[in-house]
C-alpha cells in the first residue's frame, strides 16, 4: 500500500510551502522579471502599432510572428526558471530567454490544445481531465527536450493516479491568486512566482516517480 501511494501521490502542502519560500526569498528577482517582461511586451506591441500603422501586410505579418515568438521563448524561460529554482538552482536573468526546443514547444503547444478542446467537446469533463494529464507535456520539452507526441505521452504517464489530487491543486493555486489579487494586487508578486514554482515542484516530484 505504502508503495502505490509513492508512485501517486504528491504533497499540496510541501509544494506550496516551497513555492512561497522561493517567492519571498526571491522578490526582488521575480519583480526584476517582471519588469524585463513589462519591457519586452511594451518593445513588441510598439512594433505591431507601428506595423499596423503603416498599413504594411508584410511588416504586419512579420511583427505579429515576432510577438508570437518572443512570447514563446518568455513562456519557455519562466518554465526553466521554475524548475531551477524547484530543484534549487542558481537562476539568473537571461534564463528567461531560453530558446531550446522552440518549434517543438510551440507543436507540444498546438497539440495540447487541441487535445482538451476536444476533450471539451466531450461534455466539458473529459477536457478538465485531459487539460490535467497532459499539463506537464511543455514542461518535458523545456527540462528534457522531448518531442511533443513523446512530451504528451510521458505527461499523460506522469499523472496517472493523480488526476483528482491535480484538480484540488489547481483550484488551491487558483484562491491563493485570488487572494493575492485581493491584497492591493501587490499580493500577485508572491502568489504568481508561488504557482510557478509550486507547479514545478509537482512536476519533478511526478517525474521522479515514473523513472
Amino acid at each position: 500500500m505504502t508503495t502505490k501511494k509513492n508512485h501517486t501521490h504528491f504533497s499540496k502542502k510541501e509544494a506550496i510551502k516551497l513555492g512561497f519560500q522561493v517567492a519571498k526569498k526571491n522578490i526582488i528577482f521575480f519583480v526584476g522579471i517582471f519588469v524585463i517582461i513589462t519591457l519586452v511586451f511594451a518593445l513588441t506591441t510598439l512594433i505591431q502599432s507601428s506595423a499596423a500603422f503603416n498599413k504594411d501586410a508584410a511588416s504586419f505579418v512579420i511583427s505579429n510572428i515576432l510577438v508570437f515568438v518572443v512570447n514563446t521563448i518568455i513562456d519557455m524561460g519562466l518554465i526553466r526558471i521554475a524548475i531551477k529554482f524547484a530543484e534549487r538552482e542558481r537562476v539568473v536573468f537571461s534564463d528567461l530567454f531560453y530558446t531550446p526546443s522552440l518549434i517543438n514547444y510551440v507543436l507540444t503547444s498546438i497539440m495540447s490544445a487541441v487535445i482538451v478542446v476536444i476533450g471539451l467537446v466531450l461534455f466539458i469533463v473529459p477536457g478538465i481531465i485531459f487539460a490535467l494529464r497532459i499539463q506537464f507535456s511543455k514542461y518535458l520539452v523545456v527540462d528534457r527536450g522531448l518531442g511533443p507526441v513523446e512530451a504528451i505521452q510521458k505527461s499523460w504517464s506522469m499523472t496517472k493516479g493523480v488526476s483528482l489530487n491535480l484538480f484540488l491543486f489547481v483550484i488551491l493555486l487558483m484562491f491563493i491568486n485570488i487572494l493575492g489579487l485581493l491584497a492591493f494586487v501587490v499580493g500577485l508578486f508572491i502568489s504568481i512566482p508561488l504557482t510557478m514554482v509550486a507547479n514545478a515542484f509537482v512536476y519533478r516530484k511526478l517525474l521522479s516517480y515514473s523513472k
